[in-house]
């Protein structure tokens, strides 16, 4: 890996870091437009990041600022799971743990989207 490369890696590395901070901020404060904009930088770092991954795996700084990445994204995720945990509280629905076939979070209260035409 070159020093450039090295510097790139780097570089993606902080401003991913900077996005999950950004992200956990907007999770915070409810901020859904800001959420779907950090989304967008995400996948533009991600992209980015992808195309330097065999790089990446072959150098142990790279690794290590990544491994710190990783934490970053552990923290951003709990934060998301307690926001959804509490907004369900608010709305007095109960999830149940269960996952319907496009991965979304089922509750038992809440009426299956089929039977909305009911309503």
């Amino acid at each position: 890996m070159t020093d450039l490369e090295l510097d790139e890696v780097r570089l993606l590395g902080e401003e991913l870091r900077a996005v999950f901070a950004a992200e956990r901020h907007a999770i915070a404060t409810l901020d859904h437009e800001k959420l779907n904009s950090l989304a967008r930088d995400k996948h533009r770092v991600a992209s980015r990041l992808s195309e330097l991954q065999p790089i990446v795996t072959k150098n142990a700084a790279a690794r290590a600022l990544f491994e710190a990445v990783r934490v970053e994204a552990r923290a951003t995720a709990l934060l998301a799971a307690t926001a959804m945990k509490a907004v369900d509280a608010m709305l007095g629905t109960e999830p149940t743990g269960g996952y319907d076939r496009r991965a979304n979070r089922t509750s038992a209260n809440a009426p299956a989207f089929r039977n909305l035409r009911v309503y």
